[in-house]
């Protein structure tokens, strides 16, 4: 069973697209991780301490 040559053409991209989309969803959550670890630590600097009510 011969499909012919561009099914070779075809694999290939298919296999070239899979790997670009596999490398953006890494980038993606590493985007991600890092913007949370910093979005929380800016919280946690913006939180009144533990023991205080905030009441005067």
């Amino acid at each position: 069973m011969n499909v012919g040559p561009s099914f070779g053409i075809l694999a290939v991209l298919y296999i070239v697209v899979m790997a670009v989309l596999v490398g953006l969803a890494i980038y993606v959550l590493f985007l991600v991780i890092t913007f949370l670890r910093l979005r929380i630590a800016e919280l946690k600097r913006a939180a009144p301490p533990k023991g205080s009510s905030g009441q005067p």
